[in-house]
């Protein structure tokens, strides 16, 4: 498997000025040539107008230089379900999944495709908690650190792994190691799910630091519902979740080794 180009996704539901300096980044930050295509995940009814317009408009600004867009209109419920819609007609060899408020701060983004040059067989993930990273409190709040902070010491402790975040979706990884693996959850616990299936099926992961600006709109039935996702995908038998293309995949093959 090699580095190709990426396709990055970016959901969408209300951002407008955050969306604009976004694109804006990645195109002044990464080499053209690297950028497959961006993927702009909508909801048909909740994403606003204005946001439509900022879309379009990023859009035009796209083919001016020569870069694949696409506007996805999301089918499954959740920010989870708009990020596994957008996957699927995703076509780079490898792919970013990002929101469209900067709360992961994006600038990341080239380096993530520097690394995945280098390990293009393996899962580069930026995280909070490495060393360099944060999460900004204004906008996140002590009582919701200190619970995202216990969550990841539980799952590090759960799966015997080094990874120190485990809730961010914020990483590139080849696009089949996606297209291999069967997908249950729509809401936040997505980004959960993709990290805890990806460990089960001895996928190497590494990380770089990142910083959070911001907070999430997860519901803390939402947070609840970690713990369970955790558990059960931690016993599940691997078959269950892994689709048959996976032993035929030479990427995914050369992982089982």
């Amino acid at each position: 498997m090699t580095f190709i180009n990426c396709s990055i996704i970016i959901t969408v539901l209300n951002e407008t000025d955050l969306f604009e300096e976004e694109v804006q980044l990645l195109f002044d930050t990464c080499k053209k040539e690297d950028l497959k295509e961006l993927i702009i995940a909508v909801h048909p009814k909740y994403t606003t107008s204005e946001s439509i317009e900022c879309i379009e408009r990023m859009g035009r600004l796209a083919q001016s230089k020569g870069i694949g867009y696409k506007i996805v209109n999301q089918k499954l419920p959740g920010m989870g379900g708009a990020m596994r819609d957008a996957l699927e007609v995703a076509e780079g060899s490898h792919v970013i999944i990002l929101t469209g408020d900067q709360s992961a701060d994006p600038s990341c983004v080239a380096l993530l495709i520097e690394y995945a040059k280098l390990k293009p067989n393996s899962i580069i993930s930026a995280s909070r908690y490495a060393k360099g990273g944060r999460i900004e409190e204004e906008g996140y709040g002590k009582l919701k650190m200190a619970w995202n902070k216990l969550s990841q010491i539980y799952c590090s402790v759960l799966y015997q792994s080094r990874l120190s975040d485990f809730t961010l979706a914020y990483r590139i990884c080849p696009t089949e190691y996606y297209h291999g693996i069967v997908w249950e959850e729509t809401k936040h616990p997505f980004a959960l799910e993709t990290t805890l299936k990806f460990l089960r099926v001895g996928i190497p992961v590494y990380e770089i630091p990142c910083i959070q600006k911001g907070g999430t709109q997860t519901s803390t039935k939402e947070k609840l519902s970690y713990l369970p996702v955790s558990i059960k995908i931690r016993f599940m038998r691997k078959k269950k979740f892994v689709k048959k293309e996976y032993f035929t995949t030479k990427g995914y093959t050369e992982r089982r080794k």
